[in-house]
């Protein structure tokens, strides 16, 4: 009986090739250009392939010989030196290491500086001291995390690993530094959490933004943030949440002549790689049942007011008033070819009118980092808010829900970073129950385990406080710094300091300038954490005290009557967002909704009065100054014995603290009161008519001299007028058209009386 032979695939052939190519040995019946094959073993070859089998009495294909991975010898030796080219070139790019992100490249090249201005010894231990005892490295992980990427470092520099004794013995030695290796309260924002900085974020802040546009996609981004689990550089920063990358889907009602669904497809593109590639993730969202944590509202009320949909939706009714036709599925909603590409979520520019909403940048995360702080700081939480509080809190109701596999792909970890790095130090399991076999609470004991808060916590610092940092040794030392720079500068004839930008001594003094600045916002923070350690440490004290005397709790009030918003449109979201639904149908839900979105659209557009154009500081101190003498005459011995007014003697002294002040300045206090004029004329024209967007109070401002509405109508307005070419005079029925910022300067004082 005969065997037919073993055929071998081509690239089998051409791997055993390579591999005794190194030796330059080849293997018996494999054919070169130095070792060409005879022809008795190609006659075997010829006449096995020429056998037909049984049934088959075709010819021999011609492509026989390129089936065994047998070419002509020009094929051969143009292979051969093919890949002997590609030793060559692998040979000198040397090792192919890992390719990292770009904010990974970013630590490696900051460090890489770190370690050239470092010369005084190539021993990593000396070092990695030498950055410990020359920075405000306080926490162990801090340095392990240095070392990591200067280990990075070294292996782009060697092309090669570093030595694994190297590495053991760097991590051996890190502990004996003396760091901090505690590990920070691994906490977590839960949807009660949510609730209630969404109810301070809407109801209760007072911070007035840049632009309300931001105020609505803070919401926005506190849900998705929540919902999807996601780092929040996935939504804001360098590479943004696009209008491409989310979709709006109508679908069918379950029930015939209810209003369709609308779904909202989120697709997270610009993620953390994991194991060295990106995997997108989509989300789908729907209407919820509670409206301050709905994504659709907020988001569908950001796409109106952009008029971002193709087809040219003005309102929410418009969409509910479409029908999914019975040949397809779902509707899709397209957007816009030119909004298509744009961010989503965006931040504020100056324009030729005044602040407004960008149309191309995108809102930067430090930003983002720094309403969400303060919105903790606003709803009382004794802990500093982190992103990551939002993200531990959803991957933990993930892993409960899910299984690991589930969680992973959510959260985008591997191996055991969600146990190492998100699973806090309280245990939320009624283990007492567990045990003892009696009735579980959970919630109880979640409730244990939520994040701590006081709605009256203090959120900034007092003018007492303030004053201390002022009088801080390191602060003074700076100021001074900065005047005998200042003084440098003007006894070598420069009027003012941004004259002499291109000298020396300007950068010596902006660089005083900028350590005094670094400086006083370290010690705001410091004071301002421990001025809140202290008062929940003593606020319960405090509370247990007055209870025992009898002094009972006001009870709770989810939403003050006494707040008052400038813009009517916050006012009414306010009221529409912690409306109960309870006693609604779903008729009215539905309304509540329509309402809802057009006045978000509303406040998407508008802008609330700076606090440049409120009461200017002055005028508030001459106002404190009134209610604390009034306070003083009314205050008795036994509002003082019962603590409920301060002693007269602190009222007093802070009366006579305040109005000393404003006497040094040169103005008696009594006279300026006396003859602050009730009505002016130096109101702004831009800013009363041609404004649409600003607040009632920023419209209506008037100014005090004329010398500052002419200073913020040359700033604000006719700078950046003066460089788009023209434009018609905003006084009410005036319509000329001046050509520049003269033009209008000589015709406000030609025709409207005032010379500005």
């Amino acid at each position: 009986m005969i065997h037919p032979p073993t055929k071998f695939p081509r690239r089998h052939t051409q791997r055993q090739a390579l591999s005794h190519g190194r030796a330059k040995t080849p293997p018996p019946g494999l054919p070169s250009s130095d070792y060409p094959r005879s022809d008795k073993p190609r006659a075997k070859v010829e006449q096995r392939s020429s056998t037909p089998s049984d049934g088959d009495h075709s010819e021999p294909s011609s492509d026989s010989d390129s089936d065994f991975g047998y070419n002509s010898a020009a094929d051969r030796d143009a292979k051969a030196e093919y890949y002997r080219q590609k030793k060559v070139e692998f040979a000198a790019a040397g090792p192919t290491l890992s390719d990292p992100c770009d904010t990974t490249k970013d630590m490696m090249r900051a460090e890489e500086g770190k370690w050239e201005l470092w010369f005084d010894s190539s021993e990593f231990k000396t070092y990695l001291l030498w950055r410990k005892d020359n920075s405000r490295i306080k926490k162990k992980s801090s340095i392990v995390t240095h070392w990591l990427v200067l280990s990075m470092v070294y292996q782009r520099t060697a092309l090669r690993y570093m030595d694994e004794g190297i590495m053991l013995d760097i991590r051996n030695w890190i502990p004996t530094l003396g760091l901090d290796d505690s590990e920070k309260d691994k906490a977590g924002l839960f949807m009660e959490d949510l609730c209630v900085l969404q109810n301070g974020h809407w109801v209760r802040d007072r911070e007035v933004f840049a632009h309300e546009r931001l105020r609505v996609q803070q919401s926005a981004l506190l849900i998705f943030a929540a919902c999807t689990s996601t780092r929040p550089k996935a939504l804001v920063g360098k590479r943004p949440l696009l209008y491409e990358d989310i979709e709006f889907q109508v679908f069918p009602p379950p029930v015939k002549g209810q209003p369709p669904i609308v779904i909202l497809i989120l697709n997270l593109k610009h993620i953390k790689r994991s194991g060295g590639k990106r995997k997108p993730k989509k989300f789908a969202f729907y209407e919820g049942e509670n409206l301050i944590c709905c994504p659709i509202l907020f988001t569908v009320s950001l796409a109106l007011a952009d008029d971002a949909f193709e087809n040219k939706f003005t309102s929410l009714a418009q969409i509910y008033n479409l029908i999914v036709p019975s040949n397809t599925d779902r509707i899709r909603l397209k957007w816009d070819a030119k909004w298509a590409q744009r961010p989503v979520f965006r931040d504020v520019e100056s324009t030729a009118d005044a602040i407004r909403i960008s149309q191309t940048k995108a809102l930067q995360y430090a930003k983002h980092r720094y309403h969400f702080v303060r919105l903790g700081r606003s709803c009382g939480y004794r802990k500093r808010l982190e992103f990551y509080d939002l993200r531990r809190a959803s991957g933990k109701r993930l892993n409960e829900a899910l299984t690991p596999e589930e969680r992973k792909q959510i959260m985008g970890n591997r191996g055991d970073v969600y146990e190492r790095h998100y699973m806090p130090a309280f245990i939320d399991a009624d283990c007492q129950a567990i045990y003892l076999g009696s009735t579980r609470r959970d919630d109880l004991i979640r409730a244990v385990g939520r994040l701590e808060r006081h709605e009256q916590a203090p959120v900034e610092l007092t003018d007492a406080q303030k004053e201390e940092i002022w009088k801080h040794p390191d602060i003074v030392k700076l100021i001074r710094v900065r005047e005998r720079y200042a003084t440098k500068i003007k006894k070598r004839g420069y009027s003012t300091i941004k004259a002499a930008v291109n000298t020396s001594w300007y950068k010596r003094h902006n660089e005083a300038q900028r350590n005094l600045n670094s400086l006083k916002t370290k010690l705001r923070s410091s004071l301002l954490e421990k001025t809140i350690d202290e008062f929940h440490e003593t606020v319960h004290i405090t509370e247990v005290d007055q209870q025992m005397r009898g002094v009972l709790p006001a009870p709770d009030v989810l939403t003050p009557a006494a707040i008052e918003y400038e813009l009517e449109e916050r006012a009414t979201v306010t009221r529409l967002l912690f409306q109960p639904l309870d006693n609604l149908d779903e008729d009215q839900v539905y309304d509540v909704r329509l309402q809802l979105v057009e006045s978000l659209v509303q406040l998407s557009k508008r802008q609330a009065t700076p606090h440049q154009f409120k009461l200017s500081k002055f005028k508030k101190r001459m106002q404190q100054i009134e209610k604390l003498q009034d306070l003083c005459e009314s205050t008795t011995a036994g509002d003082i014995v019962t603590g409920t007014h301060d002693t007269i003697a602190d009222v007093q002294l802070l009366v006579e603290t305040t109005a000393s002040d404003v006497i040094v300045a040169g103005v008696d206090p009594v006279s300026y009161a006396q003859n602050i004029p009730e009505t002016t004329s130096f109101y702004c024209p831009f800013c009363m008519w041609d404004d649409r967007e600003t607040g009632p109070r920023k419209r209506t401002h008037t100014f005090s001299r004329i010398d500052s509405l002419s200073r913020h109508v040359r700033r604000q307005h006719l700078t950046r007028r003066a460089i788009i070419g023209g434009f018609h005079c905003p006084y009410l029925g005036c319509s000329a058209f001046l050509g520049c910022d003269t033009h209008f300067l000589n015709h406000t004082e030609r025709v409207h009386g005032l010379r500005l």
